[in-house]
């Protein structure tokens, strides 16, 4: 759901003008930013699964994107813009945690407590929709994007090209297309 992530960011900042556009957008980003180095450090596990949706298999994810990690990391990350005051540091930790809140709805069961737990939480959307979850998203982009939208019109404060913003976000999404993915 990595557009998806960016359409929350989008949503996130028009409920919440004063917090700083590039830290939401860092922020719901922050656990795969996160996930990338721990691979290469062999701190997590990931391998591609050609034909098998998503295209991937995250073996092992509990430093990025466990429960726990994932609270963690968003109070590690929102403690960056302390000097902004308490809502832009909720909002901001509320970034970060939401890409925990939306994988848990696309991933097969991978995300777990804590590192190392036994217990694993996720609805599976990838799996049990392997088209559907495409649509899924898209809808999700949609109202996200109309949301900030509607809000950057009627404040007037900010995203003044709003639409380019969403247009962003919705080609980002067209290239993750699962017609556009190889198989096996």
């Amino acid at each position: 759901m990595y557009a998806g992530h960016f359409a929350a960011g989008l949503a996130i900042k028009a409920r919440v003008p004063q917090a700083p556009t590039w830290g939401v957008l860092l922020g719901v980003g922050f656990l795969d930013l996160l996930f990338g180095p721990f691979v290469l450090l062999g701190i997590e596990r990931a391998h591609m699964t050609p034909g098998i949706s998503p295209g991937f298999s995250l073996d092992q994810i509990d430093w990025s994107h466990s429960l726990a990690m994932s609270l963690l990391w968003s109070v590690v990350f929102a403690a960056l813009f302390v000097r902004r005051g308490r809502i832009v540091v909720a909002t901001i930790a509320f970034a970060v945690f939401s890409h925990f809140l939306l994988d848990l709805i696309m991933h097969p069961g991978d995300l777990a407590l804590w590192p190392g737990s036994t217990t694993r939480l996720g609805f599976g959307l990838w799996q049990l929709a392997p088209r559907g979850w495409w649509w899924f998203e898209l809808a999700f982009i949609l109202a996200c994007g109309a949301y900030y939208g509607a809000r950057a019109r009627a404040l007037g404060s900010f995203g003044g090209r709003w639409m380019w913003a969403v247009g962003l976000v919705l080609i980002l999404h067209l290239g993750n297309s699962p017609w556009l993915a190889p198989t096996a």
